[in-house]
């Protein structure tokens, strides 16, 4: 099994892990109400912490100093600028003393070589992200400075979103998509081999061991190895618990680690716990390994032990994250990969991914780059720039950054939402619910008392079944939603919230007595949602 090649930057970005860790998922298919969408646990930003900010600005190839081969590129392609495709044998990206690479992006085919030539009056030095290790693909790295005049050349065979920077000055960079089909066969079928392994039962984890798991990657290696990945995402659950650490993110890492060591078995091996982020995470080394040949038939393998529509979702939704960092953050990219799902809802989970990595920007340090799809003094974008098809689903997550935008101002955010697209508001409010409940643990009331700031009927009611189950992601969340579908007083509401929670039960309960105690704590007038014959997902 090839190592993932991004793991070896994961100390290096670990503090930047720990600040992004009160993450989340997505909503979950399989609990919808009829008349408004399901709402999952979603990325809930701690109030210090405030997105890295990339403005996308257009900007014009300058004239004054023309390249002079035929090979170069005259144009420059950004975010929102279509590129141009290159077939060529060798390809020319010059550097200049006004404005760097130009141009800033080249789509093309595997095998082609690229001269990075030196037009300015200054040494530079090409290569990799990340700055400084040039850890993303190592071996595109001149090593040393190429004086004005020379070149460096460097040939892309493996697919992917490459960036690169100028060492000497890590500022100006550029991007290099190695799409298409040629450059050799695509990689083998994905075959999912359960190893023929024994884990042991994790005894009395030491304290230390809990916070270390959070912080030791060789820590964290160690317990895959020895108590497998779903016994290591239970105790990462349980050190949550005891040091107040979200523990979503930092299954990402376990998810990558896992990767690394079994393959495609990680997603059979692993555990949903954390928010569903070891599969995430494992996800995310997928694409960094075997890119998007296989896309369709990779996909069919990693989320083939889904158990229900529930789990079947928050592996798509992961594959969505994997998509978003693979692309580096070019959503534009991104989102027409999740169009080649075989289903509606599985293209759905995958846009919902994309979107969460956007306001997430949880892998930005491992992929050396920050999103351009945020902006602090807008809560809308990039909802209002994607097309159309994708501006519902974008709603989905953007209260994440509509949070940090009105500094976390509850009322501000769900007046935001009503400026949003009629047909986006229901997501949009369920999206804020989700954020209330990740706000509000344990205190149902105050939970209650920021949905009271959506306007009632429908929109109220996805805000309470959103931060209802947002509590709810594994067996130990039971006691805090049922005491909030406890206390809601709106009959549409209250029905929503029950509604949802069973249907969640019915998913993460998969002992049929475990669901059967579970419905027995809910009065007898709201329990009809868990009659088998009821017509609940």
């Amino acid at each position: 099994m090839k190592k993932f090649s991004l793991s070896i930057t994961l100390l290096i970005v670990m503090a930047a892990f720990l600040a992004f860790i009160a993450l989340g998922c997505s909503r979950d298919p399989g609990t919808q109400a009829p008349t408004s969408p399901d709402v999952d646990a979603g990325f809930h930003p701690p109030p210090p912490f405030t997105p890295t900010v990339v403005p996308v600005v257009a900007t014009a190839l300058p004239t004054a100093a023309p390249t002079p081969t035929a090979t170069s590129i005259a144009t420059v392609a950004i975010a929102q600028v279509q590129p141009t495709v290159i077939y060529a044998d060798a390809v020319t990206i010059a550097y200049r003393d006004d404005g760097g690479f130009f141009p800033k992006r080249i789509d093309i085919e595997p095998g082609t070589t690229i001269i990075f030539r030196n037009d300015s009056t200054e040494p530079i030095w090409p290569a990799s992200n990340i700055h400084p290790t040039h850890a993303i693909l190592p071996e595109f790295d001149a090593n040393e400075d190429i004086r004005p005049g020379a070149s460096y050349a460097f040939t892309f065979d493996e697919r992917g979103f490459w960036r690169f920077h100028n060492h000497n000055n890590p500022e100006e960079g550029g991007l290099i998509v190695v799409l298409g089909g040629g450059g050799g066969p695509p990689p083998q079928p994905l075959a999912m081999t359960i190893p023929d392994t024994q884990f042991e039962i994790p005894g009395n984890v030491p304290f230390d061991d809990y916070v270390g798991l959070f912080s030791n990657d060789l820590l964290m290696t160690q317990y895959i190895v020895r108590y497998g990945p779903q016994n290591t995402v239970h105790l990462l659950k349980e050190a949550e618990g005891l040091i107040s650490v979200d523990c979503h993110q930092r299954a990402h890492t376990l998810g990558r680690i896992a990767f690394e060591e079994y393959g495609a078995a990680a997603f059979a091996l692993s555990g949903h716990e954390c928010q569903a982020g070891s599969f995430h995470g494992a996800t995310e080394a997928l694409f960094a390994e075997r890119g998007t040949a296989n896309l369709e038939a990779d996909v069919a393998a990693i989320c083939s032990a889904a158990e229900n529509p529930f789990f079947r979702h928050q592996c798509v939704h992961g594959v969505g994250h994997g998509l978003m960092a693979w692309t580096t953050y070019e959503i534009n990219d991104a989102l027409p990969f999740c169009d080649r799902m075989s289903t509606e809802a599985d293209k759905g989970s995958c846009y919902s991914g994309v979107f969460m990595e956007n306001v997430v920007g949880g892998l930005t340090g491992v992929m050396g780059h920050t999103t351009e799809y945020l902006r602090d003094d807008d809560p809308h974008f990039p909802c209002d720039a994607v097309e159309s098809k994708y501006v519902n689903d974008c709603y989905f997550y953007q209260t994440s950054h509509m949070l940090v935008v009105f500094g976390y101002d509850y009322s501000k955010v769900a007046d935001a939402c009503g400026e949003a697209p009629e047909y986006a508001q229901l997501n949009c409010y369920a999206s804020y619910g989700r954020d209330v409940g990740a706000a509000t643990r344990k205190n149902p009331a105050l939970a209650i008392q920021y949905c009271d700031y959506v306007p009632v009927g429908d929109y109220r009611t996805v805000c309470i079944q959103g931060a209802a189950q947002d509590r709810f992601w594994e067996e130990s969340g039971a006691d805090d939603a049922l005491a909030m579908c406890a206390i809601v007083d709106d009959s549409q509401a209250r029905n929503g919230c029950y509604k949802t929670i069973i249907g969640r039960a019915r998913n993460v309960f998969r002992d049929e007595q475990q669901f059967a105690d579970f419905c027995a704590r809910i009065d007898e007038n709201d329990r009809h949602p868990c009659d088998p014959t009821a017509n609940v997902p």
